[in-house]
């Protein structure tokens, strides 16, 4: 017997989406929380998710994903991509205070612009998510 379709779910490849930024941002961020299940928890903490709904994702045990959930995963991966990016134009701002180099200043055009591509995305993300 085949389940109901509903409507609300995206396909098995944005399943397979929300699984790979789950793990990407559960990797960053047990760097600082020394813990997968501390890392998870910080994460649902931060963007609203439950715990179980980022480990279902995490283990890949999602077929479907509803299209809310893809979302808000989708916002809180750009959220991080975006603080990551600050984070290393702050160091290579303080490297380059210290003595750059023209190599530097490359660097930190690339990451102005793939920090100011996040944002922009989240904030469409976040901006379609009012309309709703």
């Amino acid at each position: 017997m085949a389940l109901p379709d509903f409507g609300n779910e995206v396909p098995k490849v944005s399943a397979a989406t929300a699984t790979k930024y789950v793990r990407e941002m559960v990797e960053l961020e047990t760097v600082t929380s020394q813990t997968r299940e501390a890392a998870l928890r910080k994460l649902a903490r931060d963007y609203g998710l439950t715990v179980s709904q980022l480990t279902h994702l995490y283990k890949a045990r999602a077929k479907t994903c509803d299209v809310s959930l893809f979302a808000r995963v989708k916002a809180a991966y750009l959220d991080r991509c975006a603080k990551m990016a600050a984070r290393l134009l702050h160091t290579i701002e303080i490297e380059e205070a210290g003595g750059g180099n023209a190599d530097d200043e490359d660097l930190v055009d690339r990451l102005i612009a793939i920090r100011s591509e996040a944002l922009a995305k989240s904030a469409a993300l976040n901006a379609g998510r009012e309309v709703r």
